[in-house]
């Protein structure tokens, strides 16, 4: 009981209500991944392939976590406007601290993200009747996604803590979030080094080949999702890759801290 009356909960609670209130971060989070996830599946969904999947089968894991990264903006938009509102500073003057409105963002956020996952899984698993593997892998599947999710609103944490407005936040997190999940091969999938170096390629290939292809954390990754076609094997492992992606979570959401608790000021 002491934990639900704490000032982290209370903040986690009104965020959570900030995000209903206002109809631009449900349309954002949830109705832009939906629309895409229809259009893709018109697009790709329909005829099979020599594997008995559909082009989308192979490509929705990419929606799910265009679907996730849009945490980034969320958590960017959200902590540059308590900088904004004078709210840090405020914090700051209590006992309770500025940690409670991170942890509190952090669990509301996350809360949310897991939400969007669902969502997303219902559409596109339930309603669409896309392919995967298992109950269990699908499980994985979205403790992958949440995962990514996480690291992705660390990355929006650092934005804030840099940006002086939320304009400029919103700016730069959707410019940031954009460029990754294109350059990762998530929605149109290329092969080229260039997309190692982005954290939803290692998200969205480790869920791939785990919920679509059924390959075990011991398997090899592919160098992209067009698996049979010019995607090769790459010397890391699908345990590897999720490695990577916890690896980017912990470096994310520390750098977010060590930003967060200094450049709070204007």
């Amino acid at each position: 009981m002491k934990l639900l009356d704490s000032k982290t909960i209370q903040i986690a609670t009104k965020n959570i209500k900030d995000k209903i209130r206002h109809w631009q971060y449900i349309f954002f989070s949830l109705g832009l991944p939906i629309m895409f996830t229809i259009i893709f599946y018109l697009m790709l969904g329909i005829e099979e392939l020599p594997s008995g999947k559909t082009a989308f089968d192979y490509s929705f894991p990419g929606m799910v976590m265009y679907a996730t990264g849009i945490g980034t903006m969320n958590a960017a938009i959200m902590f540059a406007g308590e900088k904004g509102s004078g709210m840090l500073d405020r914090l700051d003057t209590m006992p309770t601290g500025r940690k409670n409105i991170f942890l509190g963002a952090l669990i509301s956020e996350s809360i949310f993200l897991v939400l969007q996952i669902i969502i997303m899984f219902a559409i596109g698993y339930g309603i669409l009747g896309l392919y995967f593997e298992s109950p269990l892998a699908l499980f994985f599947g979205l403790l992958v996604a949440a995962l990514f999710g996480i690291s992705s609103v660390g990355l929006g944490i650092i934005i804030a803590s840099m940006s002086k407005t939320v304009d400029i936040a919103n700016a730069v997190s959707l410019l940031i979030f954009m460029v990754l999940i294109f350059l990762s091969g998530s929605l149109m999938p290329f092969d080229s080094p260039i997309v190692y170096f982005t954290p939803p390629f290692w998200a969205k290939q480790v869920f791939l080949q785990i919920v679509v292809m059924g390959h075990g954390l011991g398997d090899s990754l592919y160098s992209s999702s067009l698996i049979g076609s010019s995607a090769e094997i790459i010397p890391i492992s699908l345990l590897g890759g999720l490695l990577i992606v916890v690896a980017y979570t912990i470096v994310f959401i520390i750098i977010g801290i060590i930003i967060f608790q200094k450049k709070t000021k204007f």
